[in-house]
């Protein structure tokens, strides 16, 4: 089969692009490119996993402040402590020391005792965890200090902006400020891990301190190896 080449004109034989063309095409490519890399949609609250549990261990329906006195996560597994407005040892703006006597968590520095200000006989952490679960909370009585990283799955990034990162919903008494973990820093064992219910930010604070403290229940949540809901 014989192929036949149509002649060029004059008009096209050896013309050149216009001008700036060989720029137009990768500017347009990155204006499409932009057009697509919008915000994303926005993340869903932490708090669509929680559930309300009343003292007893029953879940309470409703909303706001239900007279719930623990959450528990989905997510992660975990039942946390909901601080309360009463006197005894869930008072919302009660504050403790960081203490204990498990050389594993305090590495070689155990922290100081009663350096808070609650209404317990001693108002340090490890003293808090014995009065609650004296009491069983929830129907639970192996209460504990929560690790730095399971304070952060409580954070809700949404919320930051207001002041404080805690659904009210369902945590309505406690002021914003920073509650201890039971993670003692490492490079500096006189210190522990405190996480700011107010901004979602972690740093290391001296065991001595007067902080505030929530407990949680649960096996110990590891964010690189989640629970399944």
């Amino acid at each position: 089969m014989t192929i036949i080449k149509q002649p060029q004109s004059r008009r096209t034989r050896g013309r050149r692009p216009a001008a700036g063309a060989d720029r137009v095409r990768p500017a347009l490519l990155l204006v499409a490119l932009l057009a697509g890399c919008g915000p994303g949609p926005e993340p869903e609250p932490v708090s669509t996993a929680w559930t309300r549990i009343a003292a007893d261990g029953r879940t309470v329906a409703g909303s706001g402040d239900a007279g719930h006195a623990c959450v528990f996560d989905r997510r992660t597994g975990l039942l946390w402590e909901v601080k309360q407005r009463a006197a005894g040892p869930h008072r919302f703006d009660a504050t403790f020391s960081w203490y204990s006597d498990d050389r594993q968590q305090h590495m070689s520095e155990p922290g100081t005792r009663d350096g808070g200000e609650c209404d317990l006989a001693s108002c340090d952490t490890q003293a808090l965890v014995e009065a609650v679960n004296a009491l069983g909370l929830c129907g639970r009585h192996d209460w504990r200090l929560p690790t730095r990283d399971e304070l952060l799955t409580l954070v809700d990034e949404r919320l930051v902006t207001s002041g404080n990162a805690l659904d009210p919903a369902f945590f309505p008494a406690g002021p914003p400020g920073e509650y201890w973990s039971a993670s003692t820093f490492r490079l500096y064992p006189r210190s522990a891990w405190v996480v700011s219910t107010a901004n979602g930010l972690d740093r290391a604070e001296l065991k001595r301190e007067a902080r505030y403290a929530r407990l949680v229940q649960g096996e110990e949540f590891n964010p690189r190896k989640p629970n399944v809901e």
